[in-house]
Formats: C-alpha cells, sequence, structure tokens
C-alpha cells in the first residue's frame, strides 16, 4: 500500500479514536458508542465542561514533549553497549544521521495537543456558555493557546534554524495547523512567522488566564509570560525576555532549598513542587537515550560541581564508572523514562540573570544568580556570593550556572543554537566504536529533519543536509 494511503488510514484511525476518549469523558460506554447510531452531537465536544475536559486530558496535553532535540544534544553520551541496544530511531538521533522517523513519532505527539488545542479554540465560539462564568470561558480559551504555542515552540527549536534577525523572514520554520480540517493545505511558515504567531497568541492568552492555576497541569498567567520568556530568549530579545520573567516572578518566584531534600533517594524530587509553574513531561520515548537507564552525563559537565553544591549529590547517581541523571522534577523510579519538561522558576531565574548581565547590569545579575545559587548550596558551609567584574564575565558565570541547573529539562538544544549564532563555537562531538562524529556550529543539521510521511504527505519541503 503507498505510504500516503497508509498514513491517511492512521490519521483516520486517530481522529477515530480521538473522538471516542471525548465520549468517554461524558460518560458514554464504549459499548453504547459502537451501538448507537453516528451522531454530531456525540462526537463532537458541545459544553464548557466537555472543552475543559479535552484540555485536562493530561496523558495528551501534558505528557508529550518531544525529545529528538534533547537526544541530539550534549548533556549525555552514550557506551557502546547501551548504543547496541537501542532502536535505529535512537541511535541516529545520536549521531545526527536521517532516519525515515515514521508515525508514530514526536510529531505526531505535538500534532495532537496542537489538534486538541483547535478543536476547542474552534468550539469557544459557538459553545453554549449558559450557565458558565466568564472566567471559566476565558479559562479555556486561554489554556487551548498556551498549549497550542507551547507545542509550536518546542517543534520550532527543534526543526527549525534558530532565530536570526537577518534571515528569519527567509528561513523555514514549521506547518502552523491552526484548525482542525485536515482538508487544509499544510505549509511551512518562515521563523520569523512562527515566532510572531506564537507570542501573539500568548499576550492574548495571559489576561484570560488566572494568575495562578488550580493545578499546575494547567495554564497560568505565570505559565503564559514564563514561556514568552522562553521564546523571546531563544529569539535573542533580551528586553522582552526580562520583561516576561520579571513579570512571572511577580507572581511566582518560590525556590526549594535543596538542604531540605533527601540526598540517598533515588526519587529526591516530587512532581507538581514548589517551584513548577506548569508541569509538562515526557513520559513514553521515542528516543531511549535520554533516559536515565541509559543516558550517562556528560563527564567534563559533572566535574563542575562543586562539592558543597547539593546539586552533585541530589542530580546525579553512580553507575559503574559514570553518573545517571536523577534529578528530574518528577515523582518517579530512578531509570524510569520520564523527565520534567515543563517550567519552573529556577529556569525563570536564569532567564532575568542572563538578561540583566546582557543589559550590562552586572551586579543586579549577579544578585539574581546567587538568589538561586544559596537554595542549592549546602548549609553547613558557608556560601560566599559570586562576584563579576563586567558584564561578559556574569554571562560566562551565568551560563555555566544555567547548563548546570537545567540539564535534561529540552532546553539544551536551543541554547546550543541560539548560543553558537552569538559566537559561542560550541562543537558537538560523539565517539564511539573509535570513530569520532562532529556537528558543527550553525551547521544545517541543527534544523531536525521533518518526519518523511510528513514531508510525502504534505509536499512541503524537507530541511536542507537531511
Amino acid at each position: 500500500m503507498p505510504k500516503n494511503h497508509r498514513l491517511k488510514e492512521i490519521i483516520q484511525s486517530t481522529f477515530v479514536g480521538l473522538l471516542i476518549v471525548i465520549c468517554l469523558i461524558n460518560n458514554l460506554s464504549c459499548k453504547k458508542l459502537l451501538d448507537a447510531k453516528p451522531s454530531f452531537d456525540i462526537t463532537t465536544p458541545s459544553t464548557p465542561q466537555d472543552l475543559q475536559a479535552l484540555l485536562d486530558n493530561s496523558l495528551t496535553m501534558n505528557s508529550r514533549t518531544p525529545g529528538y532535540d534533547e537526544a541530539s544534544a550534549d548533556d549525555y553520551f552514550l557506551t557502546p553497549e547501551n548504543f547496541a541496544i537501542l532502536n535505529l530511531r535512537a541511535q541516529d538521533a545520536y549521531l545526527w544521521k536521517p532516519n525515515i522517523n515514521e508515525f508514530a513519532n514526536d510529531w505526531s505527539k505535538a500534532a495532537e495537543v496542537i489538534y486538541n488545542s483547535n478543536i476547542c479554540l474552534e468550539a469557544i465560539e459557538t459553545v453554549d456558555g449558559n450557565g458558565t462564568d466568564a472566567a471559566q470561558l476565558n479559562n479555556i480559551k486561554g489554556s487551548a493557546l498556551f498549549f497550542r504555542a507551547m507545542s509550536w515552540l518546542k517543534l520550532l527549536w527543534t526543526h527549525a534554524q534558530a532565530y536570526n534577525p537577518h534571515s528569519s523572514n527567509s528561513n523555514m520554520g514549521i506547518i502552523l495547523r491552526q484548525g482542525s480540517d485536515f482538508n487544509v493545505p499544510s505549509t511551512r511558515a518562515s521563523v520569523e512567522e512562527c515566532y510572531s504567531k506564537l507570542i501573539s497568541d500568548l499576550n492574548i492568552a495571559a489576561p484570560l488566564l488566572p494568575d495562578n492555576p488550580q493545578h499546575v497541569l494547567r495554564p497560568s498567567k505565570a505559565a503564559a509570560y514564563a514561556l514568552m520568556a522562553r521564546a523571546y530568549l531563544s529569539m535573542g530579545d533580551y528586553p522582552n525576555a526580562l520583561l516576561n520573567a520579571n513579570r512571572c516572578l511577580n507572581i511566582k518566584s518560590n525556590l526549594i532549598d535543596y538542604n531540605t531534600i533527601d540526598i540517598a533517594t533515588n526519587a529526591p524530587f516530587q512532581s507538581y513542587n514548589p517551584e513548577v509553574i506548569f508541569h509538562s513531561d515526557i513520559s513514553a520515548y521515542s528516543y531511549f537515550n535520554i533516559s536515565p537507564l541509559y543516558a550517562s552525563v556528560d563527564s567534563s559537565l559533572y566535574q563542575n560541581y562543586d562539592p558543597n553544591d547539593l546539586r552533585k549529590s541530589i542530580y546525579f547517581a553512580r553507575s559503574g564508572k559514570y553518573q545517571l541523571f536523577k534529578g528530574t522534577y518528577l515523582s518517579r523510579a530512578l531509570g524510569s523514562n520520564a523527565l520534567f519538561t515543563g517550567i519552573a522558576t529556577d529556569e525563570v531565574i536564569l532567564i532575568k540573570a542572563e538578561c540583566l548581565a546582557r543589559a550590562n547590569q552586572t551586579e543586579e545579575a549577579m544578585t539574581a544568580l546567587n538568589t538561586l545559587l544559596k537554595k542549592r548550596w549546602k548549609n553547613t558551609v558557608p556560601y560566599t556570593a559570586l562576584t563579576a567584574a563586567d558584564k561578559e564575565e556574569a554571562l560566562s558565570i551565568i551560563l555555566k550556572e544555567r547548563r548546570k541547573e537545567l540539564l535534561f529539562r529540552g532546553l539544551r538544544w536551543i541554547d546550543i543554537k541560539r548560543l553558537n549564532l552569538a559566537g559561542a563555537n560550541i562543537i558537538l562531538k560523539r565517539k564511539l566504536n573509535g570513530e569520532e562524529y562532529t556537528l558543527q556550529p550553525n551547521a544545517e543539521k541543527f534544523a531536525l529533519p521533518l518526519p518523511n510521511d510528513i514531508v510525502i504527505l504534505s509536499g512541503v519541503a524537507q530541511n536542507p543536509g537531511w
């Protein structure tokens, strides 16, 4: 059977499955659904409660973070033994080699989040809101815009070149699906158009959302500001990144004192802990490379932690000659596949510190950084505040601490891309079975390939170099 026909059948079956889930949310049994005559009322969300339930399906909306970029980054390495037991998709991601990467994959997981969001955005304009207060309707619209923007941003970081004000109008971005109709042709927007649209949506979403959510599985105003700070940072727009980081921190700025964390346990952090602004994770990998079961932490990175830095004991566990990562903000047993990829206050403080340093506000930048690091320092040893003589020294220190704090959160790939665009000259290297593989700064391959079936079915262009 031709691949495009097979993919159409897969998409159709996925759509039917989604409708069944919606029916189950409305307490309809599967048997009744199969026995009943098809009905538009049964298969389409018709109330605000239906729409909120669709967005509250955390298995889809919060646990589908793409991992292709993280699998391609440099916070880890694979031993030859662990490399050998991975599937071909994971091996090719590790070595930056082309792979067909057909459905199901990261792209399809993100597409489901975007599709659900689009259903809600279309329905909220016509749904019967009788008896529903405005705050609930606003929360649905704001949440749908947030979820869609977060998925777009992650796909953009993965499948497009870093934002460059000189070329982003012509550089290929991603497909911006803004409706649920499969018959609308897919086209790739420019990088500029993608960032403009997702930031516009977040600006609309923020005032619609509550300052803090009922649960961090739901979006909030703080989360929308934090996501805008992320987006602007990746664009190199530091004034706007700082503005939105401060907006977020004015609502939520909690930090965990790591002295209260049990160093010995294999799962030191709980999900939804006080630092978490918005929770998302990877619960089922396309790329098992980054699971602590397989990934060994980069040895030079591990050596960068001071012995009195509690992160060295809390984040890592020894396995043979190397270290495994156990410091994810997620309740799980060591070696499980889950990693936290959401937004937390430590990340937002680091965004603030970096932007202050770039604005030549050195003292303020180091103050922000030290606020974080004091909470990571062993309290039996006096903490000596870090200082910097100038902007460049402050920036060097802050970026080093950013990498040490935020590893395995799905942020390293875009950091490499944006910093290399600014001249950081980070060269990625893999050594495997006597061979060395390299990825040079600003190489075409930093825009990872779209899935082969998406290219075939839609006719959009594949990224150069693949």
